[in-house]
């Protein structure tokens, strides 16, 4: 559904039906703690950025970005029917540089990578980092990725961040997609090792079970120092 109201009997029982969303859901609400700053890139629909709004409190502050004007109307509309005040929705694709870029839209989502037949449509793109000095942005505590393609660049863009923030990354990982640009979630892993991120493979639709990177839908990435 388009529509939703996160806490309604309805949303749950068609949240039930889909284990990928239910364990995004799941884990977000498990790691997400009151007063936590959070940048979400990848908005889609609102349904984790509702979640994370809803964990976070109202001492706490939400940066999701969607850039596909049509995703980007569902998006602000959701968070309006679910009372978040504590959030700011920014049509805007995040990279690694403030610019313009290709987007393919499909289905129900986007990205970076040509898929079928995509709707092509050109956005504009930002960086973490420069978002971040622009707005004055508080400590951030969580990075939330569904990004289609664009995971890799999208932490490039927030070196300052990864560094000096470290927050908590729950990222969904399109090893499709990452191909396609020449990418992949190994490199995606060993970038953020660089900067002392251990990494933890997760499947959604396994979530309790062990799962491996090459098999994985998402990863989970934290310090040592900020896991406890």
């Amino acid at each position: 559904m388009k529509e939703f109201l996160f806490d309604s009997a309805e949303f749950r029982t068609e949240l039930g039906k889909s284990a990928h969303a239910a364990g995004e859901v799941e884990v977000l609400e498990s790691i997400a703690k009151p007063g936590m700053h959070a940048i979400e890139v990848g908005g889609n629909h609102g349904v984790t950025a509702v979640a994370i709004a809803s964990q976070i409190g109202s001492q706490g502050w939400l940066y999701t970005f969607e850039p596909v004007p049509e995703f980007f109307a569902i998006l602000e509309g959701n968070l309006r029917r679910n009372h978040v005040e504590n959030a700011s929705a920014h049509p805007l694709a995040v990279t690694d540089r403030p610019g313009r870029t290709r987007f393919y839209k499909h289905g129900g989502g986007s990205g970076i990578a040509p898929a079928g037949e995509a709707e092509q449509i050109w956005v504009d793109t930002t960086s973490i980092t420069d978002f971040l000095t622009r707005h004055g942005a508080g400590r951030i505590g969580l990075l939330n990725m569904d990004c289609e393609g664009s995971e890799l660049l999208a932490l490039q863009g927030a070196q300052p961040l990864l560094r000096d923030d470290a927050p908590q990354i729950f990222c969904e990982v399109h090893h499709g997609y990452l191909q396609q640009v020449g990418q992949s979630a190994e490199e995606l892993v060993a970038y953020l090792q660089r900067f002392g991120y251990h990494v933890k493979p997760l499947q959604m639709e396994r979530l309790h079970e062990e799962a491996t990177l090459e098999a994985c839908s998402h990863i989970h990435a934290c310090k040592p120092e900020r896991s406890r």
